[in-house]
């Protein structure tokens, strides 16, 4: 192996361990609930602390990076990720594991955007850039699907403990690896953290995360937490204009290529992540699989995955927009297809399109965000893994409620038919963005 193929390879690492950070306890909650004798509400704050801390603080991790250097603040956030793991694997009360689980997210949004600036930092624009996107992004789609497994897995043989030991051991293994083949230039750019912002921004995610979570249970309660949310966005947005350190810089939003793949990078994972946890649902509730087995049956999707994202690093050279539009397709018609005939056979085949879709798609929104400027690639980092994880955290969520608000049980179908729509939805406003023109002098898009 080269240098350069096992630079990818690590820092690919780095996004592999942390985006299969969202899914990995869902198989170990009943586990861990009984472990430690904590309530069902307790419970409901795991995920959600998590996607909190990944999601709220990914533009201050990529601020961070553009002032401190970007390899010195993944190595911090991988070592803070540790510590969050250590939390958790010898947490003697659920009130712990909330806490390492936050400290774990937060440490990811640390950690992603600054290790998806060194990989595009080490590549040249062209092919082997996409080919290291191509990479990057199959891997953030097979860490999703991959926790579900892996969770299950570990849980019954192990026990839960030993997956956050796993992450020490892991982080560990990257911070020596990235610390010996991550080159770096000094690339930092002495600006001040805007505190008000981050406060913020952080309100604003957790309120939205909150709305998704309670929209099962509460609708009254996820209303109120949307208004609140819808609330923070005016005084954000004027506290960016007026601040001489806005978290994102004005002229990224005036870039219609940034501003598609940033919707299209929501998109991707908002669909893919409710088709992935509603047919893991499935398997369970209809066929009655183990959580190990029915994450078994999620491998279709994680091969797909990689079969499309390394498609779509050959497709995107000079027509990124078109390769998002068909990977949202695709998306949207697997999802249709089980609404109609929800069989093994039509399972299967829907979970491959997902895949498909979800690794050029990927491949093509992060193209399309991260043609800018070199000053402006932590921004537009911290902007795609914000929208990614945002749709991961607010999708599944409110998927899972709208499947459980209607009628007893899970209703399959509902889940199902929200990814679709989700992606109907999303197509539309990368066309939307598409038709916007972009500023003389920005880089093309």
């Amino acid at each position: 192996m080269n240098r350069e193929r096992a630079r990818t390879t690590v820092i690919c690492a780095v996004q592999f361990v942390d985006v299969m950070g969202v899914t990995v306890v869902v198989a170990a909650l009943p586990r861990m609930l009984s472990d430690l004798q904590g309530s069902p509400t307790q419970a409901g704050l795991l995920v959600p602390a998590y996607a909190v801390g990944f999601g709220g603080l990914l533009l201050l991790g990529a601020r961070l990076g553009d002032a401190k250097g970007h390899r010195q603040v993944l190595l911090a956030g991988l070592a803070l990720f540790a510590a969050g793991s250590v939390l958790c694997a010898v947490a003697p009360a659920v009130s712990w594991l909330v806490a390492g689980r936050l400290l774990q997210g937060i440490a990811a949004a640390i950690s992603i955007p600054n290790a998806l600036v060194l990989l595009i930092g080490a590549t040249e624009p062209g092919r082997s850039r996409n080919r290291a996107l191509a990479a990057w992004n199959a891997t953030g789609g097979l860490a999703g699907a991959s926790g579900l497994l892996v969770g299950g897995l570990v849980t019954d043989s192990l026990g839960w403990r030993v997956i956050f030991w796993a992450n020490v051991a892991a982080t560990a293994v990257l911070a020596l690896a990235i610390g010996r083949l991550v080159d770096v230039k000094d690339t930092r750019t002495p600006t001040p953290l805007n505190a008000g912002s981050v406060i913020l921004q952080v309100l604003c995610v957790s309120a939205v995360v909150a709305a998704a979570n309670v929209a099962g249970t509460s609708w009254l309660a996820a209303g109120l937490l949307t208004v609140v949310a819808v609330a923070l966005v005016p005084l954000l947005v004027v506290r960016e204009r007026s601040t001489e350190a806005p978290l994102v810089p004005p002229r990224i939003w005036r870039r219609p290529g940034t501003v598609g793949g940033v919707i299209g990078s929501f998109g991707i994972t908002a669909t893919t992540s409710t088709f992935v946890v509603i047919t893991t649902l499935w398997f369970q509730d209809a066929r009655g699989l183990s959580p190990s087995a029915a994450g078994l049956m999620i491998l279709p999707f994680s091969f797909a995955v990689v079969a499309g994202a390394a498609c779509g690093a050959r497709l995107v050279k000079g027509r990124a927009r078109p390769v998002l539009v068909t990977g949202l397709t695709l998306i949207g018609v697997g999802a249709l297809a089980v609404v109609v005939q929800p069989t093994i056979a039509v399972m299967v085949a829907a979970m491959v399109l997902n895949g498909v879709g979800n690794g050029i798609g990927a491949v093509a929104a992060y193209t399309l965000g991260t043609e800018v400027a070199p000053d402006e690639q932590g921004s537009a980092a911290g902007l795609l893994n914000t929208a990614a994880q945002l749709g991961t955290a607010v999708m599944v969520a409110l998927g899972v409620g709208i499947a459980t608000a209607v009628g007893p049980g899970v209703n399959h179908t509902s889940g199902w038919l929200t990814a679709a729509t989700t992606a109907a939805v999303i197509t539309a406003a990368v066309l939307v963005v598409a038709r916007l023109r972009t500023p003389v002098g920005s880089p093309t898009s």
